[in-house]
C-alpha cells in the first residue's frame, strides 16, 4: 500500500506542478490500455467527462491526431 501511497503522491505532485506533462502521461495510458477505460467500474459520465477533458486540451494545442484516439475511446463507453 506504501508504494501507492508513493505513486498516488508523484501523480498529484505532476499534475500540480506539470499539467501538460501529466496529461500526456494520461493520454498514454489511455491509448496504450483503452481497454481498461472501458471495463473500469467508474461512472461512465465520469469517463466522458475526463476524456472530454482530455480531448479539449489536446485540441487547444492543435493535436487533433490525440483527439482523434481519445473520441474513439469516447465512442466505446
Amino acid at each position: 500500500m506504501k508504494d501507492f501511497e508513493s505513486l498516488k503522491h508523484y501523480l498529484d505532485k505532476l499534475e500540480e506542478d506539470s499539467l501538460d506533462e501529466y496529461l500526456r502521461i494520461c493520454y498514454n495510458v489511455l491509448i496504450s490500455s483503452p481497454l481498461d477505460v472501458l471495463q473500469n467500474e467508474a461512472d461512465e459520465n465520469l469517463k466522458a467527462e475526463g476524456l472530454n477533458k482530455l480531448i479539449h486540451y489536446f485540441e487547444s494545442r492543435d493535436e487533433f491526431e490525440k483527439c482523434v484516439e481519445l473520441k474513439k475511446i469516447k465512442d466505446l463507453l
